[in-house]
């Protein structure tokens, strides 16, 4: 599916501002973005119940059908789940015998095989929403539509699912263009992943690439990247010139490639491409692997993570960090 030039006003005000987008064949495209950027807009405008105010939707063989799945599963309280499911083929005329024959072979593949007579309110959130996704997936659309499917269930269930999903998916082949707010949802079963901010598409790239080479500072606030700094601090840190590409104005480590020097460590000097900074540590939040520290150095925050050190770090406690040039990540402000 390819949207070009997509614009969608609604009351005047223009919430998908030429936006372009190709999606595809079997290709999972994780849509990011902060609340009001238009992910769901953009769903609704895709899928019909929005109108474009301009542009146009094309797909590979001329015409494609969709599927939408909201974050509520909106199942009819009043039909059981084979009615649920088959509702769609209903709509189409399918005949009775042959709707109730696909309805149950598709329970299988959504696990739901002794559920068939009843009702939403005797399921559990889990099952309701796999009911949801069976409605849109037995019409064999062309591009399903994930508007934040599992965002209400608690963090087990959502991670079975997404994986039940994700498996689902390669098994039968079609595209999902897929709304979410949770980084591991979207690194766990990205192909791709657009950010959207203001109506419009900031950056797409696959999950590394994204993380790794942000487009912009703003992009990698919304990411939750830590430790970034200018390039600038950077080099006081390293006490020298780091000749980089003049684009790159900013750069960010992951917190696990901070090292603290323990007093088992060699207090060598650091080589070309690492120094040592200190610090003062300014929280202690345990985790299962180690520790989360934020530590001040001349008034810049770091987030250190470690693992496995032998004794646990104190409040307002000095240490010294060896970084690795090698690991720093550059982007343009």
């Amino acid at each position: 599916m390819k949207l070009e030039q997509i614009n969608i006003k609604i009351r005047e005000e223009r919430i998908i501002d030429s936006l372009n987008l190709t999606i595809n064949p079997g290709e999972i495209f994780v849509l990011m973005g902060p609340s009001g950027s238009g992910k769901t807009t953009l769903l609704k405008g895709i899928s019909g119940l929005l109108p474009i105010t301009s542009g146009k939707i094309s797909w590979e063989n001329g015409e494609g059908t969709t599927g939408l799945v909201f974050q509520e599963s909106r199942l009819f309280p009043h039909l059981t789940v084979m009615e649920n499911i088959g509702f769609g083929l209903r709509v189409k005329g399918i005949p009775t015998k042959e709707r109730k024959l696909q309805a149950r072979n598709f329970l299988k593949s959504l696990q739901l095989e002794n559920f068939e007579n009843r009702y939403p309110h005797q399921l559990s959130g889990g099952q309701q929403q796999r009911v949801s996704l069976g409605r849109a997936l037995i019409l064999n659309p062309d591009l399903l539509l994930l508007d934040e499917p599992f965002a209400s269930l608690d963090t087990k269930l959502r991670e079975d699912l997404i994986i039940w999903l994700h498996q689902l998916q390669r098994k039968l082949g079609f595209s999902i263009l897929w709304v979410t707010h949770y980084i591991d949802e979207a690194l766990s079963i990205a192909d791709r992943i657009g950010i959207i901010m203001d109506g419009r598409l900031q950056q797409i790239g696959n999950p590394s690439d994204l993380f790794q080479k942000p487009s912009s500072e703003k992009i990698a606030q919304f990411l939750s990247l830590p430790n970034r700094f200018s390039k600038d601090q950077w080099q006081n840190w390293f006490q020298s010139d780091l000749k980089l590409h003049s684009r790159w104005s900013r750069g960010w480590i992951d917190s696990s490639h901070l090292q603290i020097i323990d007093d088992e460590s060699i207090l060598d000097t650091p080589k070309e491409r690492e120094c040592v900074i200190s610090g003062i540590i300014t929280q202690v939040r345990p985790m299962r692997e180690g520790y989360s520290l934020l530590v001040n150095s001349n008034n810049e925050i770091l987030e250190v993570t470690t693992a496995g050190w032998k004794r646990i770090p104190r409040l307002h406690e000095k240490i010294e960090i060896r970084i690795m040039f090698d690991h720093i990540h550059w982007y343009s402000e």
